[in-house]
């Protein structure tokens, strides 16, 4: 009677706990949320060019030209800025060619009378001035001229130009090819069948100096001005003489 009585108590301990066992909730297993982080947009600078904008150079205009000046013995006439006056001085040469200079100046120039009254024959450089060398043309002279300016070693460019039908030949220079000074000078050399009835042909040279008055644009305007003129009519030609001093004529 025993046996039975534990079986039966067995049997009814295995009901009662797979009743507990049943009666136990089931955990459904949570998936992780990935926690990669977004990235964030880097952000470049654009480099702001460091070039400066460049100014613009203004070049100055050329001086007016309302005065006349005239030398009857040479027949020519050529344009200068207000207040300027020409003188013309006999310049001695080695071959004792006749050779006149004409200095167009500013007579409140400093220097202007040692340099004006000058008679070596050679270019001498006077400030906002335009010299005009008047040789013979019996010789040849333009072609010495010009060969002494070529075998100088400055010249940086040559050229022909034509102004009131006087041929030149133009040279631009470094230096004065005659005392070999550091300048920007530039020499018009009249070619031989140029010459006036005279028998005169021209040389027109001017140096471009620091902080001078006369610009480039304003000597290449007297420059081209300059012109002969026919003796018969030259007396009825406006414009202020050259003084010619006594002693070097």
């Amino acid at each position: 009677m025993k046996l039975p009585l534990f079986v039966l108590l067995s049997c009814a301990l295995a009901v009662l706990l797979a009743a507990a066992g049943c009666s136990q909730s089931v955990q459904t297993p949570v998936t992780p949320v990935p926690t990669t982080a977004t990235p964030v947009p880097t952000t470049i600078a654009t480099p702001v060019p460091t070039t400066p904008t460049p100014v613009p150079t203004t070049v100055a205009p050329p001086l007016p030209l309302p005065t006349t000046i005239r030398d009857t013995p040479l027949l020519f006439t050529i344009s200068a800025p207000a207040g300027y006056v020409g003188t013309t001085i006999r310049a001695t040469t080695s071959d004792y060619s006749i050779i006149y200079k004409t200095t167009i100046y500013n007579p409140a120039a400093s220097g202007a009378n040692n340099t004006v009254d000058d008679n070596s024959g050679n270019y001498l450089e006077l400030a906002d001035s335009l010299t005009i060398f008047s040789y013979s043309s019996s010789y040849s002279v333009d072609q010495n001229i010009r060969t002494r300016i070529r075998d100088s070693g400055a010249v940086s460019n040559e050229s022909t130009v034509t102004y009131h039908g006087i041929t030149y030949t133009r040279f631009d220079v470094t230096s004065d090819p005659y005392s070999g000074t550091p300048g920007e000078t530039v020499i018009f050399v009249g070619n031989k069948g140029s010459a006036n009835e005279n028998g005169y042909l021209p040389t027109l040279i001017y140096t471009l100096t620091p902080n001078g008055v006369l610009n480039q644009a304003t000597y290449e305007n007297m420059v081209s001005s300059f012109q002969y003129y026919p003796s018969r009519n030259f007396e009825t030609v406006p414009g202020i003489e050259t003084s010619r001093p006594s002693f070097y004529q």
